[in-house]
């Protein structure tokens, strides 16, 4: 399709190792987190992708595909066809060892048309309807390539910077790899949002991409982040807009310290 479509799809990149948690039992986006209330009553522990899921959900996104790495089929095996989760879901897998964005473009064929809606499953986000706020403002921007959820840095060491641009403009993104140098009203993101004219500029930077990680002569693979692919996008002249959550809470579990404090994290807990 070449007109824009009124779909949302929701994509879940979930080819990660986990290595940062250590051996695990299960892989990382099933590590229980908190509880679920079940329909007749009483409680079910709830895996740490349900949260990202629900948020998916709420934001309109059907359907739903997480991008696995082989072997994990504990997921698929998991969440199954979506039946009950109030969305379709399905799974790709990925394709290239690069990181985030490629693993993202393993899922173009499928999203041609269709606005498309980013998270990442190893982060608890509050309120639970973050995700549906950056859609709806992509929406209200027809102008807009891509729409980030930002809000305020709590840990500046290991998060992307946002630089705020002029009313909702962003004037700079600097992955957290290149240690940006942070100011007093930088944020970060944590959820995005974009139109087809993004997912056609993702796969023409994946080719550079990859062209660069093949010339590399020591061998190495390189991971790049999905920042990377963003802030390209900023500086290549497409609009990257950002819709602001002042009041909004994140929680990276990617790390053993970070999963120990989901115990005071809203809405964890509780069985929201």
């Amino acid at each position: 399709m070449d007109a824009e479509s009124s779909a949302v799809v929701g994509l879940i990149p979930a080819a990660g190792l986990g290595s940062r948690l250590g051996a695990l039992p299960c892989s990382k986006e099933l590590l229980p987190v908190g509880f679920q209330a079940r329909p007749g009553g009483g409680m079910r522990p709830k895996a740490a992708a349900e949260y990202l899921l629900e948020q998916m959900v709420r934001a309109g996104c059907n359907p739903v595909f997480f991008i696995l790495r082989h072997g994990k089929w504990d997921i698929p095996a998991y969440f199954g066809s979506g039946a009950g989760s109030g969305t379709d879901i399905g799974y790709l897998l990925m394709n290239e060892p690069y990181g985030p964005p490629f693993t993202l473009g393993q899922a173009a064929p499928f999203v041609r048309g269709a606005i498309v809606a980013v998270g990442f499953p190893d982060i608890l986000l509050h309120p639970p309807d973050l995700l549906a706020g950056v859609v709806a403002a992509l929406r209200n921007m027809p102008q807009a390539d891509v729409v980030l959820g930002t809000l305020p840095a709590q840990d500046r060491l290991g998060t992307d910077l946002v630089r705020p641009g002029q009313g909702d403009r962003i004037a700079a993104l600097i992955p957290k790899e290149q240690a940006p140098d942070w100011r007093g009203d930088d944020c970060t993101w944590a959820v995005a949002a974009w139109r087809p004219r993004f997912t056609d500029f993702l796969l023409q930077e994946l080719k550079g991409l990859r062209a660069a990680a093949l010339r590399r002569a020591d061998g190495a693979i390189p991971e790049w982040p999905v920042g990377t692919v963003i802030g390209a996008a900023l500086n290549a002249g497409l609009d990257v807009r950002r819709k602001h959550f002042d009041d909004a809470v994140y929680l990276d579990i990617g790390l053993p310290e970070r999963l120990a404090q989901t115990v005071d994290f809203p809405g964890v807990w509780n069985g929201r």
